[in-house]
């Protein structure tokens, strides 16, 4: 079997990190205008780059089972872990902020989410992939 480069999988992941900070610190007026204060934005980019990298960590070592199940349960731990840290986040950060909260914020984060979650999903589909041609 030969070693599969796992950097390919990770760049989708750090450009679109490094795009939706850039975008954010670049947009900030813009951000304002529409009630989105850029911090909330940045706060949950931060979490869920990491938990991406994390569910990427838990993709790659699933893959190198011979069982196929261990991938599936992976990629549904993943979402669960993904989708439980984002719940506890966001119901911390509505009960902290009391009434500086901003739900615009939150909202957009969901945009966010989708943005990660469809890398995600493309990266365990060609890990799979992969690991079947090998």
């Amino acid at each position: 079997m030969k070693k599969m480069d796992y950097r390919k999988y990770f760049l989708p992941m750090l450009l679109a990190f490094i795009f939706i900070n850039s975008f954010c610190f670049l947009a900030k007026n813009i951000l304002l205008a529409k009630g989105i204060q850029s911090s909330v934005l940045l706060g949950a980019n931060i979490i869920l780059f990491l938990l991406s990298v994390l569910a990427l960590i838990m993709h790659i070592n699933a893959v190198k089972n011979k069982n196929p199940n261990v991938f599936v349960r992976s990629v549904m731990a993943a979402s669960f872990i993904k989708f439980m840290v984002i719940a506890l986040a966001a119901v911390v950060y509505l009960a902290l902020a009391k009434e500086n909260k901003n739900i615009a914020g939150v909202v957009a984060s969901m945009g966010i989410y989708v943005i990660y979650t469809v890398i995600e999903i493309r990266n365990a589909s060609m890990l799979n992939k992969e690991n079947g041609k090998n």
